[in-house]
């Protein structure tokens, strides 16, 4: 009785997604933490979140982000609810964009995903900025820095959320 009313397809895709957030997580903070190109660290946890709500929708973008968001801010330190809300937002308005107005190509993806790296980059710098007085141009090139080492990252985290989704045999 019970199983009639789930939709068994949706809970299995929920769950490989959050298992997809969990092993980013994991390699952002365990693996490539440990990892620095001229100082700087990849922060590729948005590009996951890009690709989850690029191939489904803004809810399941906004939802998922928001489960990433809660697990970046418990596994970084100094971070209070930034990423919990940036990455649902990011999540959400990936999917919005994907469903009305872009398609679920690879350029696409590539291109939202930087924006979001971007984007990411630039929220974790701001404060540095208005509160610190940190130098813009030195956080402009770290931040530029961060966006283009996490982007390679990003392409795993395209055919994972598109192998999950089950529209790689439609969309091609």
């Amino acid at each position: 009785m019970l199983l009639d009313i789930i939709d068994l397809d949706k809970l299995r895709r929920a769950i490989l997604y959050l298992l997809v957030i969990g092993i980013a997580l994991w390699l952002q903070t365990g693996v490539f933490s440990r990892i620095a190109l001229l100082g700087v660290k990849p922060m590729f946890v948005p590009a996951v979140v890009v690709a989850i709500g690029l191939w489904e929708d803004g809810v399941w973008g906004g939802v998922l982000g928001l489960v990433a968001g809660i697990g970046c801010d418990l596994a970084l330190a100094g971070s209070t609810v930034l990423f919990l809300i940036l990455l649902a937002a990011v999540g959400f308005f990936s999917g919005v964009l994907a469903e009305f107005f872009i398609n679920r190509r690879f350029l696409a993806f590539l291109l939202l995903s930087v924006a979001a790296l971007l984007l990411t980059a630039f929220c974790q710098a701001f404060p540095l900025w208005a509160f610190h007085g940190a130098a813009p141009g030195a956080l402009a090139s770290v931040a530029l820095l961060q966006a283009a080492w996490s982007l390679p990252f990003a392409v795993p985290a395209y055919f994972s959320a598109r192998a999950v989704s089950g529209r790689a045999k439609i969309e091609g």
